[in-house]
């Protein structure tokens, strides 16, 4: 009798810590309200894969079939035949100077003061493939391949690519940013690289599912976060955080992420979203109010309201309950 009771014992603390370690999603407050744009209110297609706000708060998605724009009552959209190299535009970028920046499987376009430039193979970059593009504070510009990294400084194009230990972790390069000290990130199949200007830093996982990178956020705080294949990980300089399902995280492949306004981490997942305030994990998907789940971009627009791009379902915009009664 006495060994059973132990034996009950042992199992209901070891029930409780497990318990204790895990993180439960909470639900979604019902005061934040949901608005969807899609095909029928002017979106060039619902297949959204990447959204940027410019300086002037326009909204700017681009989609499978082409890029649109949204300045909040007026829809725009453009096309191969206004310039754009190609209709597949995963992923869009605004640099310092309004000039925005569209990756494609077949090059790369920009657009200023209603001006188009390409830039392909022909041109010097590495690979017609761009998977990100960014420009740092020396109006340099950083260009994500699967065949390495294209810099383009002075009309002059140079490539970087895996060369021994102390150099890009890996050539299949998926997404780039630039952090508050100037510091490049790759996120690439394989792991991270850092580099300063002058010297690389490696961040491998243990878990090999952490290495395969589809995105890189810098926050508020210069913390590096990237989504990968077995979750969200944040880097505080020293040392490494993963959250994942077994935590509270909505799905593990996590494709997007953003901070709102008020220091709010949002990741975008196949399965639908979650928000994480540093303690409690809220979860979205079609269920409580998302037009579809699998998400591919989030922006954050000046009243921090949260806006999701999603893979046949068009765009979601979570309006917070303080912006309902503006």
């Amino acid at each position: 009798m006495i060994k059973t009771s132990i034996k009950f014992l042992i199992i209901v603390i070891i029930f409780l810590q497990i318990s204790c370690g895990k993180k439960t999603p909470v639900s979604p407050t019902s005061v934040d309200s949901w608005v969807k744009y899609t095909t029928k209110d002017g979106l060039i297609s619902n297949e959204v894969l990447s959204l940027c706000f410019d300086q002037n708060g326009v909204l700017w998605i681009g989609t499978e079939y082409g890029v649109s724009t949204f300045d909040g009552q007026n829809w725009n959209s453009y096309r191969v035949n206004d310039g754009l190299i190609y209709h597949q535009v995963h992923h869009v970028y605004v640099d310092r100077s309004n000039t925005k920046w569209f990756s494609t499987p077949l090059g790369v376009s920009n657009l200023r003061n209603n001006t188009w430039v390409n830039y392909t193979t022909a041109n010097g970059l590495v690979d017609n493939y761009v998977n990100a593009v960014i420009v740092d504070k020396s109006f340099v510009v950083w260009f994500a391949t699967p065949n390495g990294v294209s810099k383009y400084s002075n009309n002059t194009f140079t490539t970087i690519q895996k060369q021994g230990e102390i150099s890009l972790v890996n050539n299949k390069v998926k997404s780039i940013a630039i952090d508050q000290d100037n510091n490049k990130w790759f996120g690439t199949e394989f792991g991270l690289s850092k580099y300063d200007g002058e010297n690389w830093t490696t961040h491998l996982s243990s878990l090999s599912l952490n290495d395969y990178i589809f995105t890189i956020f810098i926050d508020s705080q210069n913390k590096i976060w990237i989504g990968t294949l077995g979750g969200a990980s944040v880097f505080n300089g020293t040392s490494w955080v993963t959250y994942n399902q077994d935590i509270g995280l909505i799905f593990n492949e996590v494709h997007a992420i953003a901070e709102d306004i008020e220091g709010n981490m949002w990741f975008g997942t196949l399965f639908g979203v979650t928000k994480f305030d540093g303690s409690t994990f809220t979860n979205y998907n079609r269920d409580n109010g998302l037009v579809e789940n699998y998400v591919t971009s989030i922006a954050v627009d000046a009243n921090d309201n949260i806006w999701f791009g999603t893979r046949g379902g068009g765009i979601s915009k979570l309006v917070k309950k303080d912006n309902l009664t503006n």
